[in-house]
């Protein structure tokens, strides 16, 4: 079945975010309606939500491996739901100078507030988890402050995951109440491969964005590379462009993503749910990436007219 990976949770899912929902009908005011419509932004049974299934479908894909009850994979889906939109709006408020800031930063605050009243039901002070909290807090701070300077994309590769890292509290909290500390880098790696092809995906989509609002994006690093210079160094639109529907980028960038997953399937133990993931958004990418090539095939006899409807606009 296609999407397996998130059909098979999708009840469980459905209680999860009703959970978020009630608490956060229990911010004051005005940020009960402010929150619900965050939330809803991201819940995946709308038709209309960004689907951040990995933050919220951990815990259940390592069910299998923790024989958790689904009662625990749920608080721990709970828990980083709220962790995903306090760090959102993070991002948000650090990438665009919005004029309801001090509101998103406030509103960010009570999810966080959230997340640590979830987690705090599950783990004592003195649970390791706390550590590996503070770790993957730690990684997102320098993360998301290296951008400006750091070309991850072609240095260390597996940082461009980092950024998410604190939607790894919910699976490394499950490996450590099944008593499977000794699987939390293994999976942290599985976790982050995954996360670097959902994060080229993103970056696909929204290459124009970030160009605009200079922030770093993996394609926009590919390209570049490509061209051996500096990462977006005389890249425009009609540059960017051209790599893409004239030279191919967008063929080699997929290329990578398939590597990722690749190395993924190596990985053991395999876990069925983040591996088929990882495996339909590279999919994805490599479907888009054919049809341009397959454009690219009709220019070369000639078609002109592809290349003007993809660029003259």
């Amino acid at each position: 079945m296609a999407m397996e990976w998130y059909f098979a949770y999708k009840d469980e899912l459905e209680k999860v975010f009703r959970q978020a929902e009630e608490r956060t009908s229990t911010f004051p005011a005005p940020f009960q309606q402010e929150g619900l419509d965050y939330l809803a932004r991201f819940n995946p049974l709308r038709e209309d939500s960004t689907r951040n299934y990995i933050c919220y479908l951990l815990p259940f894909w390592l069910q299998e491996l923790t024989g958790l009850p689904p009662e625990t994979c749920r608080k721990l889906s709970l828990g980083n739901v709220f962790v995903m939109a306090h760090y959102l709006i993070q991002d948000d408020v650090m990438d665009t100078a919005a004029d309801n800031r001090k509101t998103q930063l406030a509103l960010s605050q009570l999810f966080y507030t959230e997340c640590l009243s979830v987690y705090r039901d599950l783990f004592p002070a003195t649970s390791p988890f706390w550590s590996y909290a503070r770790t993957y807090i730690d990684e997102w701070a320098v993360s998301v402050t290296s951008e400006g300077t750091e070309d991850y994309f072609q240095g260390e590769r597996n940082k461009v995951a980092l950024k998410a890292s604190p939607l790894k509290m919910a699976g490394t909290g499950a490996l450590l109440l099944a008593g499977r500390a000794d699987l939390i880098q293994i999976i942290t790696d599985m976790t982050d491969l995954a996360l670097l092809v959902l994060q080229m995906s993103d970056d696909w989509a929204d290459w124009s964005e970030d160009l605009v609002e200079h922030s770093y994006n993996c394609l926009l690093s590919h390209i570049s590379a490509e061209q051996k210079t500096a990462y977006c160094e005389g890249l425009g639109p009609k540059q960017i462009q051209e790599a893409i529907y004239v030279r191919g980028a967008l063929a080699s960038y997929v290329n990578i993503a398939d590597q990722a997953v690749q190395q993924l399937e190596t990985l053991e133990p395999s876990i069925h749910g983040l591996r088929s993931f990882a495996h339909s958004i590279a999919a994805e990418l490599g479907e888009v990436a054919a049809e341009i090539e397959g454009g690219r095939s009709h220019l070369r006899r000639g078609g002109l007219d592809y290349w003007l409807s993809k660029n003259m606009k």
